[in-house]
C-alpha cells in the first residue's frame, strides 16, 4: 500500500511514518498543500492521511483539490479538534474516516488492510473477466 501523509507538523509525522511503515509499502509526506498536490499529480497513492486541522493550509480546500485531481483517492483525516461540525464538512467531501488524535494505530492498520484487500480483489475481477473475454475468442 501506498500512502501519502499530509501534515505540517515534522514531530507529528515522522511519530506517524514510524508507526505505520510497519505495514505499508511505502509512505510518502508532503508537508504543505503545494507539495501534495505535485506528489498526487505525479504519483498514485492508495491512501492519504490528512491532517486537516493544519496551521499551515486549509484541509477542506486541499480535499476538494485532491478530489479534482484524483477522483478515487481515500482519505482519512486526522485531527486533534473533536469537532461534529468538522467531522460532517469533511465526511461530505467523501472522507473515509475521521481520525482524532492520538489514535490507535491498529485502526489504522485494518483501514489500510481493508482498502488494500478490496483493490486486490477489484484487481482480481479484472483479470478475471479479461480472462473470460480472452477465452471467448
Amino acid at each position: 500500500m501506498d500512502i501519502l501523509l499530509i501534515n505540517d507538523d515534522l514531530f507529528t509525522a515522522s511519530a506517524i511514518t514510524t508507526n505505520i511503515e510497519k505495514f505499508v509499502r511505502n509512505i510518502e509526506a508532503a508537508n504543505s498543500a503545494e507539495d501534495a498536490l505535485i506528489k498526487v499529480r505525479n504519483n498514485k497513492f492508495d491512501l492519504v492521511l490528512l491532517n486537516i486541522s493544519s496551521k499551515a493550509f486549509d484541509g477542506c480546500k486541499l480535499i476538494q483539490q485532491l478530489k479534482s485531481i484524483c477522483p478515487d483517492i481515500k482519505i482519512i483525516t486526522i485531527t486533534d479538534q473533536n469537532s461534529r461540525d468538522l467531522e460532517l464538512k469533511v465526511r461530505k467531501q467523501g472522507v473515509i474516516f475521521y481520525m482524532i488524535k492520538p489514535f490507535n494505530t491498529k485502526v489504522l492498520k485494518d483501514i489500510a488492510d481493508y482498502i488494500s484487500s478490496s483493490k486486490e480483489k477489484l484487481r482480481m475481477e479484472r483479470l478475471q473477466k479479461f480472462h473470460d473475454e480472452w477465452v471467448r475468442l
